[in-house]
């Protein structure tokens, strides 16, 4: 029994060491844990939310989520060093009279350890015990290191992302106010320029999301500071300009497609988070207006859009942040 309990300690503690290693370290997907634990918690968020309209219980996830993944790592690695040290009778004894330690003495000493306490009171009993009491306390002291830079870094990306959002809204609540904000005389350049600008955050942005996907799950409930509805209001302008005005100057051109490959960068990190909508969503009827300049009508503009794939990962991206698809032409 003792050995079956030492085994299952041994493989427990490796299973949360790669889930931490993963999740911190790798710069890509989540670990196993790490990943099943985010999603189920938004999953039933959301739920929530779509079901009592309970946007500040979404605002409160990415926190609380970040918070409980912590805690579940300290309890697991926690559990399965118990379980080595349960893994032999004279593994944990009495400093002062050498008899074998109890279950909740064993979990305290393993508690002190990983957090490199030392109070003394309880000691390896072997010289096996004493190194793997360095392991335990090494691993311990990693754990909380990896964790502070993981939270830090995740700080710093939850302002990057809204940094992105307000200078994306700040060209105009809706696709269409941010075409008539950077007509200009109908070439687009202000749009083109303000897409070079924004086409570096953009790819940033998503990077780090890639590198920590729980900022999925860090939610704003204010219409003009969210970062789905800005991508997806930011896309539909761009996606129009580029693709229904050809003639426009090679430079804007230029720009505009640069926009575009960040714009395809970020939605490829959106394929490991949302599954796209099993439809591509309508274009509300008069959110956009005719761009003579570029010899469309309303008809053909919505055109453009409606045969954009992407526009299935947009409907979805945003959905699954708790917002709805109207609320990009801000329609309530």
């Amino acid at each position: 029994m003792q050995m079956v309990l030492l085994l299952l300690g041994g493989l427990l503690v490796l299973f949360i060491c790669y889930d931490i290693i993963q999740t911190t370290l790798a710069a890509s997907n989540s670990g196993p844990l790490t990943t099943r634990l985010a999603e189920g918690s938004w999953y039933l968020l959301l739920c929530l939310h779509r079901r009592y309209h309970l946007p500040r219980l979404l605002q409160a996830a990415g926190p609380w989520i970040t918070m409980g993944l912590f805690l579940t790592w300290v309890l697991v690695l926690w559990l399965g060093w118990w379980l080595v040290f349960c893994g032999e009778a004279y593994a944990v004894v009495g400093s002062s009279t050498g008899e074998p330690a109890g279950w909740v003495e064993r979990a305290y000493y393993v508690g002190y350890t990983l957090t490199t306490l030392g109070y003394g009171d309880l000691v390896p009993g072997k010289a096996l015990w004493q190194m793997l009491s360095v392991v335990a306390a090494a691993n311990g002291l990693l754990l909380f290191t990896l964790a502070v830079t993981y939270v830090l870094s995740i700080v710093s990306a939850v302002t990057q992302k809204k940094t992105l959002a307000l200078s994306l809204h700040s060209m105009g609540g809706t696709p269409q106010a941010m075409l008539e904000n950077t007509r200009g005389e109908g070439s687009y350049a202000a749009l083109a320029e303000k897409a070079e600008q924004l086409s570096g955050m953009i790819i940033s942005v998503g990077q780090q999301h890639l590198s920590f996907p729980i900022l999925h799950y860090y939610h704003d409930t204010v219409q003009d500071r969210s970062l789905p509805l800005a991508l997806a209001r930011f896309h539909q302008a761009l996606s129009v300009t580029y693709l229904c005005c050809p003639d426009v100057p090679a430079s804007v051109r230029l720009k505009l497609g640069m926009a575009m490959y960040a714009m395809e960068s970020y939605l490829n990190v959106l394929s490991g988070f949302v599954s796209p909508a099993e439809t591509r969503p309508e274009i509300p009827t008069a959110a956009l207006a005719s761009m003579s300049e570029c010899g469309r009508d309303e008809a053909g503009v919505r055109t453009c859009l409606s045969e954009l794939d992407a526009q299935r990962y947009l409907r979805a991206y945003i959905e699954k942040d708790g917002w709805r698809w109207a609320q990009v032409w801000n329609l309530q």
